[in-house]
């Protein structure tokens, strides 16, 4: 029995010191989920981990940090990314309360306590700086502070958690220059809608890496381990929104709620390889989306023996009708298309020129540019059939049966991906719901790579559709 007893207080005994080691070393203890572990292993100097609520954010910013003042980094971590001394490091948070509520508990939760040298407080007894044995040192900012505090420091390491204000976040990253620090940004996206523009949509994987995970992407940790329960996430879903649902649960920019191609994800994005290439004789529509203030903008896509839609390339040009006229030929010659039909807006292809006289398809004619047929403008009926390309199971994996039929090569045609991402319904266009203008048209800025998109599928194109006479016959003037 004593042995029994002694054994019990042993294990007693290593269980307050495993918890005791938890709640201060808990940076040993950390195991990503599979999003949060991606992030972790990119190699950009800005790295954007955003999404639904509860995926894990502020503990992988929190996370990161500690591993930079510590350098104390997993195995797996990028060398590229790891600091080799003591550094200076920023964090930026929306209201000053957030430090003491969020920040410094996710913060004392995973930087070893022995790690911290000195606290500084400020009058309200949140934190402003956290010294560290080594001399790095945190400083504390929020968006509610004068915008001078965020100028003339200089940082090796930038944690941005929830959206960021933009005039103070390019006041941060002047201030990375010097070092050449690297910057995570965690938020979920309910407002700076500039984030998107400039920062998401701009992601390559290199200078800026995006990962978006949706709140079921945080159900396991790496090993397996629970940590979201779909009936929890399910009991806070019911009480949402369908347009705040869109943003909590899945991540996406709550002023897009409005979206129009909510099919469009990865799966719909491909890169120039052997598998996936354009290959002679596969036929190639050329389609134009022609403005007089802002640039032209051109597509090509080809049709596969399976009558997939690849879009394969753009061009968007603000210049006069020959100097498109060229420009379209270039690109013509460079990719070694053979086209086959030639899509124009019909709003535009017919409106006569005050110069000449002359509508746009008989100036492209006229450039030595002829074959244009005026596209089918139906806008609600086009919108469906973009997204009966779109579409997919997405709750079934990819096979022959189950993918979509429309693709985009994503570092060919970086312009379009964004206007079919960013395609929002008229009714939408306001802040929120009750700002609501029926009258309001989309912004043309974001409206010409979806229009080509549109015209594009509306002309239902075919492999075997094509007849070799077509393209010959479609040289006449108009």
């Amino acid at each position: 029995m004593s042995t029994l007893n002694e054994a019990l207080q042993e294990l007693d005994e290593i269980e307050k010191l495993q918890a005791h080691r938890k709640r201060t070393q808990g940076i040993d203890f950390y195991i990503p989920n599979p999003y949060q572990f991606k992030a972790h292993q990119s190699k950009a100097k800005t790295i954007l981990f955003c999404g639904g609520n509860r995926i894990g954010k502020s503990t992988m910013g929190a996370v990161e940090l500690s591993w930079h003042l510590t350098r104390k980094y997993p195995d797996w971590f990028p060398k590229e990314r790891r600091f080799k001394k003591p550094i200076k490091a920023v964090i930026v948070v929306a209201k000053n309360g957030l430090i003491e509520t969020v920040i410094e508990p996710k913060i004392k939760m995973y930087l070893p306590h022995n790690t911290i040298a000195h606290e500084k407080r400020v009058s309200q007894n949140y934190l402003s700086r956290i010294t560290c044995v080594d001399g790095s040192t945190v400083d504390f900012l929020s968006n509610e502070m004068e915008r001078t505090a965020f100028e003339s420091a200089d940082w090796d390491f930038y944690w941005g958690d929830e959206p960021q204000k933009k005039s103070r976040y390019y006041a941060i990253r002047r201030g990375l220059v010097d070092r050449g620090g690297l910057t995570v940004l965690t938020f979920t996206p309910l407002i700076e809608p500039w984030m998107k523009e400039e920062l998401v949509d701009k992601a390559d994987g290199v200078r800026i890496d995006a990962v978006v995970a949706d709140i079921r992407d945080n159900k396991f940790d790496i090993k397996g381990n629970p940590i979201l329960s779909e009936e929890n996430i399910l009991e806070f879903e019911k009480t949402l929104s369908e347009d705040e649902r869109a943003t909590r649960i899945h991540g996406r920019f709550f002023h897009l709620r409005g979206l129009v191609y909510t099919e469009f994800c990865d799966v719909h994005l491909v890169s120039e390889t052997k598998d996936v290439k354009y290959q002679y004789p596969d036929p190639v529509i050329a389609v134009l989306d022609p403005h007089d203030r802002q640039p032209h903008h051109v597509i090509w896509a080809y049709v596969t023996r399976e009558d997939d839609l690849y879009i394969h390339s753009e061009l968007a040009l603000h210049c006069t009708v020959d100097e498109l006229a060229k420009a379209i030929k270039k690109v013509e010659a460079q990719n070694g298309y053979k086209v086959r039909k030639r899509l124009i807006d019909p709003n535009f292809g017919r409106t006569p020129l005050i110069t000449t006289g002359r509508n746009f398809i008989q100036e492209l004619y006229h450039s030595g540019l002829g074959g244009w047929m005026e596209s089918d403008d139906a806008k609600e009926e086009g919108r469906l059939k973009v997204k009966e390309y779109l579409h997919f199971d997405r709750s079934q994996p990819i096979s022959h049966t189950n993918r979509p039929k429309l693709y985009f090569y994503k570092d060919r045609v970086p312009l379009t991906i964004r206007s079919i991402r960013n395609h929002q319904y008229e009714e939408w266009i306001g802040i929120a719901q009750d700002e609501r203008d029926p009258k309001e048209t989309p912004k043309d800025k974001e409206t010409h790579g979806a229009d080509d998109c549109r015209y594009l599928c509306m002309s239902n194109p075919t492999h075997a559709g094509f007849k070799v006479h077509e393209y010959e016959l479609a040289q006449a003037p108009y």
